[in-house]
């Protein structure tokens, strides 16, 4: 009798071993399944927002020297997620495609640009300003140099000036092609002005400005002609700017 009750006392112990055991691993595995779901999760928001900011300068972007570091960024982060991921093939897909899309040229800068709505103007503002906040993320994190953020913040900064010209300049080329020539050249003397007042360094700023001042230079032809037999017609012409530059301001 004794035996059987130490046999039973032993069998008992054995199942409920088992059972922490069991229960101890089931718990661990649930645990691995739950962060393996949180990192798969982190991850696949991280590679949705670098998306959506490279979307976000598609049709405005001139440069790849912002969407390479968030090209760089992307494809880490889905390369990253592929561990993680329930769908490896969509990944490798998305991989792919991202691939394809870096090897494409950013657009020609078109000083004659079509109209922004005022809620594209919004649009774009909106993610110029969370793109600053993701490059700056990244220089934190050691992802770019210091001097690759300045150059990038720059680039923004152009962007977010060229937003804001952006009725000014349609409204003034609309008015040149018209032949309103007065109105043109007032708008044209406004964008000049910014652009002058405007410390940002940029290929694009360079061509506006020199675009802008073509476009004056052909509507005061009419003054110059008057004056082409001077000494120093370029020196009357830039007397001319900036009579035009004061009026702007006044």
């Amino acid at each position: 009798m004794a035996t059987l009750q130490i046999l039973t006392i032993a069998f008992l112990i054995i199942i409920v071993l088992l059972s922490v055991v069991i229960g101890s691993r089931a718990h661990q595995k649930e645990k691995e399944i739950t962060q393996r779901r949180i990192k798969q999760l982190q991850l696949s928001n991280r590679a949705d927002r670098a998306e959506q900011h490279i979307r976000g300068l598609k049709d405005i972007n001139t440069d790849t020297i912002a969407t390479d570091v968030l090209y760089d960024f992307y494809l880490d982060t889905l390369r990253e997620l592929l561990q993680y991921s329930d769908d490896p093939e969509k990944i490798e897909i998305r991989i792919a495609t991202a691939e394809e899309n870096r090897n494409n040229d950013p657009l020609v800068f078109n000083p004659e640009p079509d109209l922004f709505s005022f809620q594209e103007k919004t649009n774009y503002r909106e993610r110029l300003t969370k793109l600053a906040k993701m490059l700056l993320y990244l220089r934190r994190k050691g992802r770019i140099s210091h001097s690759h953020y300045q150059a990038c913040y720059e680039y923004l900064r152009w962007l977010n000036l060229w937003i804001q010209l952006n009725r000014q300049i349609v409204q003034a080329n609309k008015n040149f092609a018209s032949g309103d020539m007065r109105v043109a050249q007032t708008l044209y003397g406004v964008i000049l002005s910014h652009l002058k007042s405007d410390a940002t360094e940029r290929p694009e700023k360079n061509t506006l400005k020199n675009f802008v001042t073509d476009r004056i230079r052909q509507i005061l032809s009419p003054k110059l002609e008057a004056i082409k037999d001077s000494d120093n017609p370029e020196e009357v012409l830039s007397e001319l700017l900036h009579n035009l530059d004061a009026n702007q301001k006044t």
